[in-house]
């Protein structure tokens, strides 16, 4: 048989395999490392669905992936052939490619858009977000409610139970769904840990280095010395360039680009000369500049930069093209920039091997390292990858670095939970028997079935064995009634009542002392029964069956507590019930009727009910524009640690706090999200203030303070979408138009 290929591409053999799925028919999970051409497979299936005429949707968990995927598509299909669908944009929404985030795609399907009668395929990239806490449930909707007749193809990474996710699409889609996994990768990736002392080592040589180092000083002090991500830089960068460096600290990302350019420059000065014309076309004259914009050109006219969410969206943007041209040989970076987006480098850097995950800081996942690690290796350049870690040799005991395994990635489990928005979009859209169903199809649900029927299994078999040791031991081993358990706790018990008298009416007052009359009147209490008469032969047996016996129970004792964690297996369905009735006695259901403000709230996505309740309410009328897009900027605002604000007070903020403790006293305190600290920027970005006197007011990163502009704008959109009030709809078009200008437009895609 003659090796497939693809565009006069010689097809690796999972490539052979999904494609010959796609041709087949099938629904298709593909799941591989990073780097090993997932993407051929979603492009040969949209190529041929476009041949035949079909339309397909492709998702992406960011927006920036959206977009990236959207202007390559241009170049492949032609601009009329492709459109996009974001919070930020919609742009040709009638193409046969539609690109959207995961997001629209599941507002789709649970309102059941009839746009989505002629799409044949939805292509799920990163489908492995269904693992993600915050967003997960997006893409566990998304899959449940997808229409049967429209196939889907998933692209992951490396997945530990593959299987387990596509026997669930197969269960809840009654389908053949092909799994297609690859674990090689075609440029092998090396793995080293990095300190000044070691250089670079394995994991067990790292290990040796330390032990012999401690075994070796001759004092107390640290003998070890400090390690820097410049000394790494320097080690690697004679053959291992380009490289990303993970940073999981914005301000650091920067601090250390910065440093870099201290002492290196990468860019000969033709190439300085192209980095400096792009940032001039981009930006126009440099006397417009912003202070971080002059920064960056500093940093990239060297060869060296940085990218983060906090960046304006132009800054990205330049970033990401010059290191796509191989103008970035150093990428210092936050996690985000490893996902989906194609930026293959010879080398990846870890800054640290710990991340902080909103609450407190933990070792990276496995899944989380190879990701990223992932990026390493360009297929066609590289011979090899690398991954390099640095490691801080005086913290080894205290925080020892995680030993990676890819044979230990952590299972994808279900984040499904229930909102007042889906709650709603279910009631309008299925019966009770489908609700039901509905519950039932979840990942969720499907895992806890199948975690239930492997307990209650093992269970069964610890119980047999348990049956088969009776004859040969008492039910009271392990007990005080045994005299095995009873003789040596009765000894031990007479010597702490000695030890108890000896201390004298002093000491036995203090809190040692009255620590140890406690545990005497318990050890009492525990003796307090003669333990079981038993022949000096049966206690023999039982002393040599005992150890295996408890050992048993022991296991029987936690299968027991897993299954008694499970959750019940209506959960969801009570859960549900429970917020119906919430919507009941806020005026939102009559029954399982939907009533004007149901409607409403069934097209809002973000913060449904405080948004509704606002919108009923007459706080609109008593606002100007510009108030009005402070106070939606404070719905759902969510501050990092950090984050300081100018203290303003631009509009009364009192009424909508009734308004939210009025839900919160029906719903729950976890109902409501709403900050008004952020509503200063955003009142003075509304009236025309610049964006340096808007950063003025506040301590938050440039692209932090046009994503809440950005999310403004979405949330009106929604609104306005919702409403049927003619006058407000006008009204939010001015609102959004007021925002959407200068630096936080929408840049050309």
């Amino acid at each position: 048989m003659s090796k497939r290929t693809y565009h006069e591409m010689s097809l690796d053999p999972f490539q052979e395999e999904a494609l010959d799925a796609i041709d087949a028919g099938k629904s298709v999970i593909v799941a591989a490392p990073t780097g090993t051409g997932k993407t051929l497979v979603a492009d040969y299936l949209i190529e041929k669905a476009m041949k035949e005429h079909l339309r397909v949707i492709y998702t992406a968990p960011i927006k920036a992936l959206s977009n990236q995927k959207f202007r390559d598509f241009k170049k492949m299909f032609g601009e009329e052939a492709v459109g996009i669908m974001t919070g930020d944009v919609v742009l040709n929404p009638n193409a046969p490619l539609l690109i959207m985030t995961t997001e629209v795609f599941r507002n789709q399907v649970i309102t059941e858009d009839p746009s989505l009668e002629f799409v044949s395929h939805i292509v799920f990239d990163e489908i492995h977000w269904l693992n993600d806490e915050e967003r997960g449930t997006v893409w566990e909707e998304s899959i449940i409610l997808a229409p049967s007749k429209m196939k889907i193809l998933g692209l992951s990474a490396t997945i530990a139970n593959a299987k387990h996710l596509v026997d669930w699409i197969e269960s809840i889609r009654h389908e053949e769904v092909a799994l297609i996994e690859e674990h090689n990768r075609v440029v092998p990736l090396e793995y080293f840990y990095y300190t000044k002392d070691t250089g670079l080592v394995d994991y067990d040589q790292l290990w040796r280095y330390y032990r012999r180092k401690l075994k070796d000083r001759t004092n107390d002090e640290n003998p070890f010395g400090p390690t820097t991500h410049l000394d790494l830089i320097r080690t690697i960068q004679r053959h291992h360039l380009p490289a990303l460096f993970f940073v999981f600290s914005r301000r650091q990302c920067a601090i250390k680009a910065m440093e870099l350019a201290n002492i290196s420059n990468y860019l000969k000065p033709a190439e300085r000369k192209i980095v400096e014309d792009r940032f001039i076309h981009l930006f126009g004259s440099e006397f417009d500049w912003s202070s971080s914009t002059r920064q960056l050109k500093r940093l990239c006219s060297k060869g060296i930069a940085y990218h983060h969410a906090g960046l304006l969206p132009s800054q990205k943007v330049i970033v990401e093209e010059l290191f796509l041209e191989r103008l970035i040989k150093v990428l210092y970076c936050t996690e985000t920039f490893s996902v989906g987006i194609n930026y293959p480098v010879k080398a990846v850097c870890f800054d640290s091997l710990n991340k902080y995950d909103g609450r407190n800081f933990r070792p990276l996942a496995n899944h989380e390292f190879f990701q990223m690690s992932g990026r390493a290796g360009r297929r066609g350049l590289d011979e090899k990858g690398y991954s390099f870690a640095l490691v801080d040799l005086g913290y080894m005991e205290k925080s020892p670095p995680p030993k990676f395994q890819l044979n230990r990635l952590e299972p994808l489990t279900s984040q499904f939970r229930l909102t007042y928005n889906t709650v709603l979009n279910l009631t309008a859209t299925l019966s009770q028997a489908q609700i039901e169903i509905y519950f039932q199809k979840s990942f969720s649900s499907y895992s806890y079935k199948l975690s239930s029927e492997r307990l209650n299994l093992e269970l069964a078999q610890i119980q047999q064995k348990l049956e088969g040791t009776h004859q040969y031991i008492c039910g009271e081993v392990g007990s005080f009634n045994c005299p095995l358990k009873h003789h040596p706790k009765r000894k031990e018990l007479e010597k702490l009542k000695k030890t108890y008298r000896s201390l004298g009416p002093r000491k036995q007052s203090r809190v040692y002392g009255r620590e140890m009359a406690r545990k005497i009147r318990t050890w009492e209490k525990l003796l307090s029964q003669a333990p079981k008469n038993c022949t000096p032969q049966h206690q023999e047996n039982c002393f040599a069956q005992s150890k295996s016996y408890l050992a048993i129970k022991q296991q029987q004792q936690e299968l027991q507590n897993a299954l008694a964690a499970l959750p019940a297996e209506n959960a969801f369905l009570q859960e549900f019930e429970s917020k119906k009735n919430h919507l009941r006695q806020i005026g939102y259901l009559r029954g399982d009727e939907l009533l004007p403000r149901g409607t409403c709230a069934s097209r809002i996505y973000v913060q449904e009910l405080l948004v509704t309740e606002l919108i009923y309410s007459d706080i609109f009328t008593q606002l100007d524009d510009d108030q009005l897009n402070a106070l939606l900027s404070s719905v759902d605002f969510e501050a990092r640690k950090n984050d300081m604000f100018q203290k303003t007070s631009v509009f009364d903020a009192n009424p909508v706090k009734e308004i939210a403790e009025y839900i919160q006293s029906i719903c729950g305190q976890d109902s409501i999200r709403f900050d008004p600290r952020v509503a200063g920027i955003t009142h003075a970005w509304s009236q025309g203030s610049t964006f340096i006197e808007v950063q003025a007011m506040c301590n938050l990163d440039e692209g932090d303070i046009i994503s809440v502009f950005r999310r403004t704008i979405d949330l009106m959109r929604q609104m306005r979408d919702a409403v049927s009030d003619s006058a407000l709809r006008t009204r939010l078009k001015v609102c959004m138009e007021k925002l959407d200008r200068d630096e936080a437009a929408i840049m050309e895609l």
